[in-house]
């Protein structure tokens, strides 16, 4: 029974939520810090988890760090190459970059997976823009 409390996703999503709902700036970076914190301590524990990963690449989107956000995305796609969710971080972060080359690979495999994604017609608009 003890195993339907202690579920290190929904742990996490909490403080993320708590996060998103914190109005005070500060103390919004401190619970993505704290949640980011848990993450880095269950994600070796559960390192073949693509949700684990995927949670936390998303703090490290929200918080806006590039870097953080694609090596976890990457990790996302080597367990599970379908994920449009990733695919589709990964190719905004790269707008964000302005690197071209990468959104299109991005989304020519988004395109391949799920040609009536939404977020990919979203992204293509965007990527017009650049």
């Amino acid at each position: 029974m003890t195993g339907l409390f202690n579920n290190p996703r929904r742990r996490l999503r909490t403080l993320i939520k708590q996060a998103r709902k914190e109005k005070n700036s500060v103390e919004r970076e401190k619970k993505y810090d704290e949640a980011l914190e848990y993450g880095h301590g269950i994600e070796k524990k559960l390192e073949h988890d693509p949700d684990i990963a995927f949670i936390i690449g998303t703090i490290y989107y929200i918080k806006g760090d590039s870097q953080k956000t694609l090596e976890y995305m990457n990790n996302v796609l080597e367990i599970g190459i379908f994920d449009l969710d990733a695919l589709a971080i990964k190719a905004s972060v790269y707008l964000n970059l302005k690197n071209r080359e990468k959104v299109i690979e991005c989304c020519n495999k988004i395109k391949e997976l799920d040609p009536k994604n939404k977020s990919l017609f979203e992204i293509e608009e965007e990527l017009k823009k650049i």
